[in-house]
């Protein structure tokens, strides 16, 4: 099983900017695993979004094409609905996208007030020539839910976070 690991200096407190007051930050490691039913590099987002499922921020794309950026529909979605420049807000938070069977681990900080509130970890996947799978495996972001593995519906195999 290859492995593929990215620490980001991505501060989803900075990204999101909703406190009033500077807050504690987590580290949180996202392990992604990938399925073995496909074949090539397949392309997927890490995103969060809050309570009524709206996008927040941008935590990782995998894949740095832009043109296939719209086939992770319900993020293109979501930050068209934001308002976002997507392009930007991938910036500095994008690398090669992921085979099948590697597990891709990545670091990023992420503002302790987001925990236990509602929020979602959510990642869509792709793949050229393949199906889109919009929200492939989401997982609450909340204390409880560290360590726990959610199996995806598509190319992604299994999404976790620990603390």
């Amino acid at each position: 099983m290859n492995r593929l690991t990215l620490t980001l200096g991505v501060s989803a407190l900075a990204a999101l900017a909703i406190a009033a007051q500077p807050a504690g930050a987590r580290e949180v490691k996202i392990t992604t695993a990938m399925a073995r039913n496909f074949i090539g590099g397949a392309y997927a987002v890490l995103y969060l979004v809050d309570a009524e499922g709206k996008y927040e921020t941008t935590l990782h794309v995998f894949g740095t094409t832009q043109r296939y950026y719209s086939h992770l529909r319900n993020w293109y979605r979501a930050t068209d609905l934001a308002d976002v420049d997507r392009y930007a807000d991938a910036d500095g938070k994008s690398g090669p996208s992921v085979r099948r069977g590697e597990v891709a681990e990545i670091s990023v900080e992420i503002a302790d007030e987001l925990f236990d509130k509602g929020y979602m970890l959510r990642i869509d996947s792709t793949l050229y020539e393949g199906r889109d799978y919009g929200t492939d495996a989401e997982v609450p972001l909340a204390t409880t839910s560290s360590g726990v593995e959610i199996e995806g519906r598509g190319y992604v195999k299994t999404l976790r976070f620990d603390l």
